[in-house]
């Protein structure tokens, strides 16, 4: 029973290299992200806590692919609504992880998928004190 297993795997292994060499599209495509792949304008969210308070953002956020963001929304902290507007500077390494430094001082760490249509990002570092939050942006376009 074991050597028909490893037989069958063997020749499952076999078909997919096969496939992955012959057939047009099915090898990976080697692109690799730049500040142009984060361009366009973005819906973010980010949730967290900041000073050991709930923190919530909902901002619309326009990156205009070479390395500049701005943008404005809401800012809830512990229940005290707030509206925030910022500008950002950003980079993008070729491996589709990134930076930016806002001009408050804030730092985030950021991925970007290929496409440049989702974001994730994490918060590094901020004026207001201790913080844990991370958000996700999408592409409005």
């Amino acid at each position: 029973m074991k050597t028909i297993t490893n037989a069958a795997l063997a020749t499952t292994l076999l078909a997919g290299m096969f496939l992955v060499a012959v057939v047009p599209g099915a090898q990976a495509k080697s692109k690799v992200c730049s500040n142009a792949t984060l361009s366009g304008q973005y819906s973010a969210v980010l949730t967290g806590t900041v000073n050991g308070l709930p923190f919530a953002a909902l901002d619309i956020v326009i990156s205009d692919g070479s390395g500049n963001i701005s943008g404005s929304g809401t800012i809830v902290v512990n229940g005290s609504v707030m509206p925030t507007s910022f500008t950002a500077a950003y980079t993008v390494n070729a491996d589709c992880t990134g930076s930016f430094v806002s001009s408050s001082g804030t730092t985030e760490n950021l991925t970007i998928s290929l496409d440049g249509r989702d974001v994730q990002f994490i918060l590094t570092g901020t004026p207001l004190g201790p913080a844990t939050v991370t958000g996700v942006a999408k592409t409005l376009n």
